[in-house]
């Protein structure tokens, strides 16, 4: 329950920096560990809009990990410093008064990441110590804080840095940064500073940690960045092209590649992680241009499919959706932004590799066409399973359901006609079904889903079970196990691993709750007069020799069994053998390696793990 009386009492002022200290997630996006990531970008920032102006090509990162104390270096101009006729301290109110800045209109700065210059502000207030040092030509000024709250100012007319320019050092609180798992590092600072040098061609970035340096440096800004971001491309060079109007300026790279599909926009310098108007304008062009170029009618997605690019803007005075810029809402980025598209495709339908990506392009759409067929033809496959669920028979010829279906039933996988005849008359008609496979099951480990779901014999497993892709559930099952029921032999071991293959592609909650047995079907009879005994591997037929005295017979398959002996050895209590296959993780991880398209792991298992001396057939 709330506090009844709500007065004016309860009206709170927070001053600008408690109000920055309380709620840094407002002004640097997380109070965590990507929180002072991105309050050293605020300062960096600063020295590549120095960069940018065409002051200083030179910015120096130096970070202590032990201490999580860092420091950046720029050779600008330096900030103005010095006290006004009102009494105001310049220097000081840049990182720590609202609404103060260089960047209110485009004399000093026609293009900066930050127009209100609240990001420098929130460094410097939500810091444990925070040192700012401005060299102009021969007299500098320095500015402490702790905590927010300024504890030294001075200047004096010497040179303090060995060139104008900025020093700026700070520690992040951890009383600002209260999830703040990890300090700077200099793994994590080198990646950062690797983008922000891409974006800023011509501009050199040293990083010191230590004994530990790195030095970065774009001669071709984002084109060098596309490279680098790409692994597999499909082209030799990315598609370069630029624009500009009266204020502002756009360049782009591109290239299609077996990679991911993947979207950067930067604008002046900062990267946008959710893109905005220049991202609209770049996939709408691209979708409408290779369409037009090539004649061709693609789906959006398989045009932008493994398509990376990144769109550099120099705004003059950019609209940012928040404070932390992770997207950019000018309108006029859009339409620049679509126009240099235009150019770059079009400059690029003249050359040979045109014609390379629209065939892969015709190879991925028509993979797409073929994708979408099977998904059809899933939801068909599922609607028909729903629609004849509750049906207890069904009109194939190589399906004989059990007179009792659900839970305590069994659907026996048998190969051909006459293993089905034989299990017809051997088995207990009223628990058992018999499911016959014609040929080899497909195998979906290694098959694309449209054959997948065109495949006769899975189709007919599934609706034998009452398996609908996508919506198992157990309380609809038909039946309650699926028992493999084939010859003792390799042939017949195949079609065991095709069924558990099924299952575990298109159900495999169904291995999971121990459903999928083996009926073991007899390898060796012995009879002695009129008896007969049973069994089911060469170990148990080599301990059980020294004892026996009547005529061994190795046994072909079932199709040899008579009706008689299949129902003694397989259906009785005395004799059955049913063993249910354990779904450990080792044993589904080696069902699809088996499985699977990896020839090389197949050809390797078997070399190390058969005996091949034992091998009969």
């Amino acid at each position: 329950m709330g506090k009844e009386n709500y007065g004016i009492d309860d009206i709170e002022s927070l001053s600008f920096k408690d109000g920055v200290r309380t709620r840094i997630p407002m002004y640097l996006g997380t109070d965590d560990t990507d929180g002072i990531y991105q309050a050293l970008k605020e300062v960096i920032n600063n020295s590549t809009d120095e960069a940018i102006m065409g002051f200083g090509d030179t910015v120096n990162i130096e970070l202590n990990e032990d201490t999580n104390e860092i420091s950046v270096q720029d050779y600008g101009r330096g900030i103005p410093f010095g006290i006004r006729e009102n009494g105001e301290n310049v220097l000081v109110s840049v990182f720590s008064k609202p609404h103060t800045g260089g960047k209110f209109n485009n004399k000093i700065y026609t293009t900066s990441s930050g127009l209100n210059g609240i990001g420098i502000k929130a460094t410097c207030l939500s810091a444990l110590d925070f040192t700012a040092i401005s060299q102009r030509d021969n007299r500098h000024a320095i500015a402490r804080f702790h905590k927010g709250e300024l504890v030294d100012y001075h200047e004096e007319d010497v040179k303090r840095l060995q060139k104008n320019g900025t020093y700026i050092h700070f520690i992040p609180d951890k009383e600002v940064f209260k999830n703040m798992e990890e300090p700077f590092t200099f793994e994590r600072v080198c990646q950062e500073i690797e983008n922000i040098a891409f974006l800023n061609k011509g501009v050199h970035f040293n990083v010191r940690c230590g004994e530990k340096t790195k030095q970065f440096y774009s001669k071709n800004g984002i084109a060098d960045f596309i490279k680098n971001k790409v692994k597999k491309p499909l082209m030799k060079q990315p598609i370069l092209a630029s624009i500009k109007d009266s204020t502002d300026e756009l360049e782009i790279a591109f290239m299609w590649t077996a990679d991911p599909s993947q979207s950067y926009v930067f604008v002046n310098g900062l990267y946008c992680s959710e893109g905005g108007t220049p991202l609209t304008g770049a996939k709408t062009s691209v979708t409408q241009q290779v369409k037009r170029l090539s004649k061709k009618e693609f789906d959006p997605d398989v045009i932008r499919k493994g398509l990376v690019f990144a769109i550099n803007c120099k705004v003059q005075e950019p609209s940012f959706a928040n404070q932390t810029k992770s997207k950019i809402n000018n309108p006029t980025l859009r339409s620049l932004a679509s126009q240099a598209f235009k150019d770059g495709l079009e400059r690029f339908a003249r050359t040979p590799e045109f014609d390379v990506i629209i065939n892969a392009l015709n190879k991925m759409q028509k993979a797409e066409n073929a994708a979408n067929k099977a998904r059809q033809q899933v939801m068909e496959t599922a609607r028909e399973i729903e629609k004849n669920g509750s049906k207890k028979v069904f009109n194939s010829d190589k399906l004989k359901d059990a007179e009792k279906l659900g839970p305590d039933s069994t659907l026996l996988i048998v190969e051909g006609k006459s293993a089905a005849g034989a299990m017809a008359q051997a088995r207990d008609a009223i628990h058992y079904g018999i499911l016959s496979i014609r040929g080899k099951m497909l195998n979906p480990l290694s098959n694309n889903e449209e054959r997948i779901a065109a495949n006769e014999e899975i189709t007919l497993l599934l609706k034998a079970l009452n398996i609908v892709p996508g919506k198992y559930d157990q309380k609809r099952l038909r039946y309650g196990k699926v028992a493999i029921c084939t010859d003792a032999d390799s042939d017949g071991a195949h079609i065991g691993l095709l069924v558990a293959s099924v299952l575990h592609y298109m159900a495999p909650s169904f291995l999971l709750e121990n459903r999928l047995c083996w009926l073991r079907s007899p390898l060796y009879i012995v009879t002695k007069g009129s008896k007969e005994e049973y069994y089911f591997t060469d170990q148990e037929m080599d301990e059980a020799r020294p004892r026996i005295s009547g005529e061994i017979h190795r046994n072909k398959g079932l199709g040899s069994l008579s009706p008689e002996q299949a129902h003694r050895s397989m259906f009785t209590n005395e004799f059955q053998r049913i063993d249910v296959l354990e779904p450990t993780r080792e044993a589904l991880e080696l069902l699809e390696n088996l499985m699977g398209d990896d020839v090389e792991f197949r050809r390797q298992y078997i070399f190390d793990n058969l005996d091949f001396s034992t091998i009969r057939e």
